[in-house]
């Protein structure tokens, strides 16, 4: 059976972040991977890429790109066979982040966006992927081309996202994925939103910080897929 999945990046991310997912996916799997514009909600973002996808698939976001995913889901779910929430969560972005959030767009102000992302590195990777100097350099031409203007409209979007938990109540097959290391999104808070998801599938992958897409692309690329292989029609 050919399934069609659309892959959505997360923040300082292009769809580069999926290149080697891309490549490990088999060719039954017709996969797109979508930037996500620079606009300032993450209901906008949704509704400009609503006319690029097509008539039925599957939806697989990363970190802010599940944000995006949970927008789509919600306007049409008819057209979404399934959700795959990776390394992200359907909460409102919490008061406690607030400050950090405005620190990260004054940081952009002041035009310091590029030494603040590269900052970053260490909390946002494995320890042992940081010496990956290939893995390093296609992080930093990816911040490079995704840009400061655009980091600061999906910070703002960030901050503005609705919860969304209530759309995850198992009406659609649903995959969370998390990672062994991950300092961003932490395994265990993704695992308590999917022991509350009927029939949802949570599985960690060993070996990666939150950047999972680029640091164990082939473990992801055969969890989507044992994942709508899984699942029935």
């Amino acid at each position: 059976m050919t399934h069609a999945l659309v892959l959505l990046p997360g923040l300082n991310n292009t769809r580069a972040v999926f290149d080697g997912v891309l490549r490990a996916l088999p060719a039954r799997v017709q996969a797109m991977a979508l930037d996500n514009p620079p606009l300032e909600t993450v209901d906008a973002i949704a509704q400009a890429l609503l006319p690029q996808l097509p008539g039925r698939f599957w939806l697989a976001g990363f970190s802010f790109g599940g944000y995006v995913a949970l927008a789509l889901l919600q306007r049409a779910p008819d057209r979404v066979q399934g959700i795959a929430m990776v390394c992200s969560l359907p909460h409102a972005d919490p008061p406690a982040a607030v400050p950090r959030r405005q620190a990260a767009l004054d940081a952009v102000a002041q035009g310091r966006y590029l030494e603040m992302v590269e900052g970053q590195a260490a909390h946002a990777f494995h320890p042992d992927r940081l010496r990956d100097a290939a893995l390093m350099q296609a992080r930093a031409a990816m911040v490079r081309e995704y840009g400061s203007a655009r980091y600061a409209a999906h910070v703002r979007a960030t901050m503005a996202r609705p919860d969304r938990t209530a759309l995850l109540d198992g009406s659609v097959a649903t995959l969370l994925v998390s990672a062994s290391h991950d300092a961003v999104v932490a395994p265990e808070a993704v695992a308590r939103v999917a022991a509350a998801i009927p029939g949802a599938q949570h599985h960690v992958v060993p070996g990666a910080g939150h950047l999972v897409p680029m640091e164990q692309p082939q473990a992801l690329a055969a969890l989507l897929v044992g994942w709508m292989a899984s699942t029935r029609p």
